[in-house]
């Protein structure tokens, strides 16, 4: 989704409230979590079969954050993520077998009535890895 235009915006009278256009920010981790609670991760193991370190301390979680985005590109932080992590299919079936996997996305709205989408490429290159994605929203208060 893009942005209202500037000209648009200009030409309207003032007072106008625009609705409509991209979410204005968004941040990304990509997450490996135990299946039961109070149990934790092997993250020396999950490191080593992904590839990559947690870029992060976390008690009880191995977590991987991505850049955060001002065009929240949702497409773009995705692959950011993966691009640093294997690809092996086998490594994924092998992680999610022993863990919780997911992408944690925040995504913030300036004003109300704002969108964003994946591509079928990204959902298609998350769910043959078995990653679930999650949104959090974050809107202006009236």
């Amino acid at each position: 989704m893009k942005p209202v235009p500037e000209h648009i915006i200009a030409s309207g009278p003032l007072g106008t409230i625009w609705f409509g256009g991209a979410v204005d920010r968004s941040t990304m981790t990509l997450r490996v979590m135990a299946k039961v609670r109070g149990e934790s991760v092997n993250k020396t193991e999950v490191s080593s079969a992904l590839g990559c370190e947690p870029d992060r301390e976390n008690r009880k979680s191995w977590c991987l954050h991505g850049p955060e985005k001002e065009d929240s590109n949702l497409d773009s932080q995705i692959e950011w993520l993966l691009g640093r992590v294997s690809s092996d299919l086998e490594t994924w079936k092998m992680i999610t077998a022993n863990y919780r996997v997911d992408i944690f996305c925040g995504l913030f709205m300036q004003r109300t009535n704002r969108g964003t989408s994946l591509s079928a490429k990204t959902m298609m290159e998350l769910g043959t890895r078995g990653i679930e994605i999650g949104f959090d929203i974050y809107a202006p208060e009236k």
